[in-house]
Protein backbone atom coordinates (compact mmCIF):
# COMPACT_ATOMS: atom_id res chain seq x y z
CA UNK A 1 0.00 0.00 0.00
CA UNK A 2 1.59 3.35 -0.73
CA UNK A 3 -0.43 6.23 -1.05
CA UNK A 4 0.39 9.70 -2.45
CA UNK A 5 -0.97 12.53 -0.17
CA UNK A 6 -0.68 15.94 -2.25
CA UNK A 7 -1.21 19.23 -0.05
CA UNK A 8 -1.32 23.03 -1.71
CA UNK A 9 -0.63 22.85 -5.16
CA UNK A 10 -2.15 26.29 -5.90
CA UNK A 11 -2.53 25.89 -9.53
CA UNK A 12 1.06 25.23 -10.24
CA UNK A 13 0.29 22.73 -12.66
CA UNK A 14 4.22 22.36 -13.76
CA UNK A 15 5.16 21.06 -9.54
CA UNK A 16 2.01 19.29 -9.58
CA UNK A 17 2.95 17.34 -12.67
CA UNK A 18 6.06 16.57 -11.59
CA UNK A 19 5.04 14.88 -7.95
CA UNK A 20 2.57 12.85 -10.10
CA UNK A 21 4.59 11.79 -12.42
CA UNK A 22 7.07 10.96 -9.49
CA UNK A 23 4.60 9.27 -7.36
CA UNK A 24 3.45 6.69 -10.25
CA UNK A 25 7.18 5.53 -10.75
CA UNK A 26 7.46 5.21 -7.11
CA UNK A 27 4.30 2.53 -7.39
CA UNK A 28 1.73 4.79 -5.49
CA UNK A 29 -1.61 3.34 -5.87
CA UNK A 30 -4.03 5.93 -4.46
CA UNK A 31 -4.45 9.85 -3.56
CA UNK A 32 -5.06 11.51 -0.33
CA UNK A 33 -5.27 15.56 -1.39
CA UNK A 34 -5.53 17.26 1.03
CA UNK A 35 -6.42 21.11 -0.02
CA UNK A 36 -5.88 24.32 -1.57
CA UNK A 37 -5.79 23.28 -5.31
CA UNK A 38 -6.36 26.21 -6.91
CA UNK A 39 -4.84 29.75 -6.68
CA UNK A 40 -1.49 32.08 -6.02
CA UNK A 41 -0.51 30.46 -9.31
CA UNK A 42 -1.96 30.73 -13.42
CA UNK A 43 -4.26 28.48 -15.14
CA UNK A 44 -6.03 26.54 -12.58
CA UNK A 45 -7.87 24.85 -15.06
CA UNK A 46 -4.74 22.84 -16.04
CA UNK A 47 -4.60 21.87 -12.26
CA UNK A 48 -8.40 21.09 -12.63
CA UNK A 49 -7.59 18.91 -15.62
CA UNK A 50 -4.96 16.83 -14.02
CA UNK A 51 -7.02 16.19 -10.68
CA UNK A 52 -9.96 15.06 -12.73
CA UNK A 53 -7.65 12.63 -14.55
CA UNK A 54 -6.06 11.23 -11.42
CA UNK A 55 -9.48 10.48 -9.71
CA UNK A 56 -10.70 8.48 -12.90
CA UNK A 57 -7.72 6.63 -12.69
CA UNK A 58 -7.42 6.09 -8.86
CA UNK A 59 -8.91 5.96 -5.74
CA UNK A 60 -8.36 8.97 -4.41
CA UNK A 61 -9.63 10.68 -1.56
CA UNK A 62 -10.12 14.36 -1.41
CA UNK A 63 -10.45 17.10 1.60
CA UNK A 64 -11.17 21.11 0.56
CA UNK A 65 -8.78 23.78 1.56
CA UNK A 66 -9.28 27.50 3.03
CA UNK A 67 -8.59 28.85 -0.77
CA UNK A 68 -11.19 26.61 -1.78
CA UNK A 69 -13.88 27.91 1.17
CA UNK A 70 -12.93 31.34 -0.38
CA UNK A 71 -13.86 30.49 -3.81
CA UNK A 72 -16.78 29.07 -2.33
CA UNK A 73 -17.92 31.71 -0.26
CA UNK A 74 -17.55 34.57 -3.43
CA UNK A 75 -19.82 31.98 -5.11
CA UNK A 76 -22.31 32.89 -2.12
CA UNK A 77 -21.93 36.57 -2.32
CA UNK A 78 -19.61 37.33 0.14
CA UNK A 79 -18.84 40.29 0.77
CA UNK A 80 -15.26 40.11 0.16
CA UNK A 81 -13.97 43.16 -1.84
CA UNK A 82 -12.78 40.77 -5.27
CA UNK A 83 -14.92 43.31 -7.46
CA UNK A 84 -11.92 45.61 -7.91
CA UNK A 85 -8.59 43.65 -8.95
CA UNK A 86 -5.53 44.53 -6.13
CA UNK A 87 -2.60 42.67 -5.36
CA UNK A 88 -4.94 41.48 -2.15
CA UNK A 89 -7.91 39.48 -3.91
CA UNK A 90 -6.69 40.01 -7.50
CA UNK A 91 -5.27 36.40 -7.72
CA UNK A 92 -8.49 34.67 -6.18
CA UNK A 93 -11.00 36.54 -8.51
CA UNK A 94 -8.79 35.82 -11.34
CA UNK A 95 -8.74 31.91 -10.26
CA UNK A 96 -12.88 32.27 -9.67
CA UNK A 97 -13.16 33.35 -13.57
CA UNK A 98 -11.15 30.73 -14.92
CA UNK A 99 -13.65 27.53 -12.71
CA UNK A 100 -16.06 26.01 -13.96
CA UNK A 101 -19.67 25.41 -12.40
CA UNK A 102 -18.18 21.77 -11.87
CA UNK A 103 -15.53 22.74 -10.45
CA UNK A 104 -17.07 24.41 -7.55
CA UNK A 105 -19.52 21.65 -7.18
CA UNK A 106 -16.35 19.50 -6.54
CA UNK A 107 -14.84 21.51 -4.00
CA UNK A 108 -18.58 21.84 -2.50
CA UNK A 109 -18.82 18.14 -2.29
CA UNK A 110 -15.52 17.78 -0.09
CA UNK A 111 -15.28 17.57 3.63
CA UNK A 112 -12.43 20.03 5.68
CA UNK A 113 -10.88 16.28 7.41
CA UNK A 114 -11.24 13.11 7.32
CA UNK A 115 -10.44 9.50 9.25
CA UNK A 116 -8.69 6.64 6.68
CA UNK A 117 -9.89 3.67 7.53
CA UNK A 118 -8.47 0.90 5.58
CA UNK A 119 -8.73 -2.79 6.25
CA UNK A 120 -5.19 -4.32 7.66
CA UNK A 121 -3.66 -1.00 8.38
CA UNK A 122 -4.21 1.20 11.30
CA UNK A 123 -6.87 4.43 11.46
CA UNK A 124 -5.38 8.09 10.51
CA UNK A 125 -6.88 11.38 10.37
CA UNK A 126 -5.89 13.74 7.78
CA UNK A 127 -6.64 17.88 7.45
CA UNK A 128 -5.58 20.90 5.66
CA UNK A 129 -4.99 23.17 8.73
CA UNK A 130 -6.52 21.62 11.35
CA UNK A 131 -9.36 18.94 11.84
CA UNK A 132 -12.48 21.62 12.82
CA UNK A 133 -10.95 24.37 10.25
CA UNK A 134 -9.59 25.15 7.15
CA UNK A 135 -7.61 28.19 8.12
CA UNK A 136 -6.05 26.50 11.29
CA UNK A 137 -2.60 25.94 12.26
CA UNK A 138 -0.83 23.37 14.28
CA UNK A 139 2.97 23.76 13.40
CA UNK A 140 4.98 21.13 13.68
CA UNK A 141 6.57 20.72 17.54
CA UNK A 142 4.59 23.01 18.70
CA UNK A 143 2.47 22.99 21.83
CA UNK A 144 -0.58 23.20 19.71
CA UNK A 145 1.01 19.82 18.16
CA UNK A 146 1.29 18.02 21.26
CA UNK A 147 -2.37 18.87 22.19
CA UNK A 148 -3.39 17.80 19.46
CA UNK A 149 -1.45 14.23 19.01
CA UNK A 150 -2.84 13.32 23.16
CA UNK A 151 -6.96 13.84 22.44
CA UNK A 152 -5.59 12.13 19.02
CA UNK A 153 -7.32 8.41 18.98
CA UNK A 154 -5.12 7.10 16.43
CA UNK A 155 -1.26 7.41 15.98
CA UNK A 156 -1.14 9.55 12.74
CA UNK A 157 -1.95 12.82 11.53
CA UNK A 158 -0.95 14.29 8.52
CA UNK A 159 -1.76 17.45 7.08
CA UNK A 160 -0.87 20.62 4.71
CA UNK A 161 -1.14 24.65 4.84
CA UNK A 162 1.61 26.00 6.33
CA UNK A 163 3.63 24.88 3.46
CA UNK A 164 6.09 23.16 5.95
CA UNK A 165 7.15 19.67 4.93
CA UNK A 166 8.04 17.63 8.18
CA UNK A 167 7.60 15.21 10.70
CA UNK A 168 7.02 15.07 14.35
CA UNK A 169 6.56 12.27 17.05
CA UNK A 170 5.52 12.79 20.77
CA UNK A 171 4.57 10.04 23.05
CA UNK A 172 4.17 7.23 20.22
CA UNK A 173 2.30 9.27 18.25
CA UNK A 174 3.31 11.00 14.98
CA UNK A 175 2.34 14.22 13.21
CA UNK A 176 3.12 14.58 9.51
CA UNK A 177 3.18 17.74 7.43
CA UNK A 178 3.20 17.04 3.56
CA UNK A 179 4.59 20.45 2.32
CA UNK A 180 3.36 22.11 -0.76
CA UNK A 181 2.96 21.05 -4.24
CA UNK A 182 2.90 24.36 -5.77
CA UNK A 183 4.32 27.13 -3.79
CA UNK A 184 7.06 25.08 -1.61
CA UNK A 185 9.15 26.72 1.19
CA UNK A 186 12.27 25.61 1.67
CA UNK A 187 14.51 23.16 -0.30
CA UNK A 188 14.89 26.29 -3.07
CA UNK A 189 11.40 25.98 -3.56
CA UNK A 190 11.41 22.37 -4.99
CA UNK A 191 8.21 20.42 -5.27
CA UNK A 192 7.12 18.42 -2.22
CA UNK A 193 4.66 15.53 -1.25
CA UNK A 194 4.48 12.96 0.99
CA UNK A 195 4.22 9.03 0.48
CA UNK A 196 2.80 6.80 3.01
CA UNK A 197 3.60 3.26 3.05
CA UNK A 198 1.94 0.25 4.47
CA UNK A 199 3.72 -2.23 5.97
CA UNK A 200 3.84 -4.92 8.34
CA UNK A 201 0.51 -3.23 9.44
CA UNK A 202 1.78 0.38 10.12
CA UNK A 203 2.37 3.25 8.23
CA UNK A 204 5.63 4.99 7.47
CA UNK A 205 5.43 8.62 5.99
CA UNK A 206 8.24 9.19 3.18
CA UNK A 207 9.14 13.35 2.58
CA UNK A 208 9.63 13.51 -1.34
CA UNK A 209 11.33 17.24 -2.61
CA UNK A 210 11.74 17.02 -6.60
CA UNK A 211 13.23 19.66 -8.50
CA UNK A 212 10.87 20.82 -11.68
CA UNK A 213 11.02 23.35 -14.02
CA UNK A 214 9.93 26.39 -12.03
CA UNK A 215 10.92 28.59 -15.15
CA UNK A 216 7.42 27.25 -16.95
CA UNK A 217 5.21 28.34 -13.80
CA UNK A 218 6.72 31.45 -13.81
CA UNK A 219 6.33 32.54 -17.39
CA UNK A 220 2.79 31.96 -16.84
CA UNK A 221 1.95 34.29 -14.21
CA UNK A 222 2.70 36.89 -17.05
CA UNK A 223 1.40 35.22 -20.10
CA UNK A 224 -1.86 34.74 -18.59
CA UNK A 225 -2.07 38.32 -17.48
CA UNK A 226 -2.39 37.48 -14.10
CA UNK A 227 0.18 39.78 -13.01
CA UNK A 228 -1.51 42.27 -14.53
CA UNK A 229 -4.69 41.18 -11.46
CA UNK A 230 -2.45 41.55 -8.38
CA UNK A 231 0.73 42.45 -9.18
CA UNK A 232 2.42 42.17 -5.81
CA UNK A 233 1.23 39.23 -4.59
CA UNK A 234 2.59 37.60 -7.88
CA UNK A 235 5.68 39.09 -7.88
CA UNK A 236 5.75 37.76 -4.02
CA UNK A 237 4.94 33.97 -5.31
CA UNK A 238 7.48 34.19 -8.26
CA UNK A 239 10.21 35.02 -5.41
CA UNK A 240 8.88 31.79 -3.94
CA UNK A 241 9.00 29.47 -6.81
CA UNK A 242 12.44 30.66 -7.46
CA UNK A 243 13.80 30.56 -4.11
CA UNK A 244 11.90 28.40 -1.84
CA UNK A 245 11.69 31.79 0.90
CA UNK A 246 8.14 33.30 1.47
CA UNK A 247 8.39 37.05 2.31
CA UNK A 248 4.38 37.39 1.85
CA UNK A 249 3.30 37.44 5.53
CA UNK A 250 6.45 40.72 6.06
CA UNK A 251 4.45 42.25 2.89
CA UNK A 252 1.08 42.12 4.23
CA UNK A 253 2.41 43.19 7.92
CA UNK A 254 4.73 45.77 6.41
CA UNK A 255 1.90 47.20 3.77
CA UNK A 256 -0.53 47.32 6.60
CA UNK A 257 1.37 48.88 9.02
CA UNK A 258 1.59 51.71 6.25
CA UNK A 259 -2.08 52.21 5.45
CA UNK A 260 -2.84 52.27 9.45
CA UNK A 261 -0.40 54.92 9.83
CA UNK A 262 -1.81 56.98 7.46
CA UNK A 263 -5.29 56.45 9.07
CA UNK A 264 -6.64 53.35 6.95
CA UNK A 265 -8.00 50.73 8.62
CA UNK A 266 -10.16 47.51 7.26
CA UNK A 267 -9.18 43.85 6.68
CA UNK A 268 -5.90 42.51 4.60
CA UNK A 269 -8.75 42.14 1.50
CA UNK A 270 -9.50 46.08 1.46
CA UNK A 271 -5.57 47.00 1.42
CA UNK A 272 -5.26 49.42 -1.33
CA UNK A 273 -2.27 48.78 -3.74
CA UNK A 274 -0.11 52.02 -3.44
CA UNK A 275 0.98 50.22 0.20
CA UNK A 276 1.75 47.11 -1.05
CA UNK A 277 4.01 48.93 -3.74
CA UNK A 278 5.80 50.32 -1.08
CA UNK A 279 6.20 47.59 1.05
CA UNK A 280 7.75 45.55 -2.16
CA UNK A 281 10.17 48.35 -2.60
CA UNK A 282 11.30 48.03 0.21
CA UNK A 283 11.55 44.04 0.11
CA UNK A 284 13.32 44.41 -3.30
CA UNK A 285 10.38 43.36 -5.63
Amino acid sequence: MKIGVFSDIHSNYHGFRACYDEAVKRGVNQFLFLGDYVSDCAYPEKTMELLYQIRDRYLCHFIRGNREDYLLNHQKGAEDGWTTPSSATGGLLYTYEHLTKEDLKFFESMEISGKMQIEGYPDFYYCHGTLENTKGVFHLGSEKAKEVLDNLDADLIICGHTHKQGIFRHKGKTHVNAGSVGVPWDYDGDAQYCILRGDNGAWEAELIHIDYDKSLAIKELYDSHLNEKARIWTKLVEKTLITGIDQSDRCLTAALKKWQDDGGSGTWSMLPDKYWEEAANEFGL
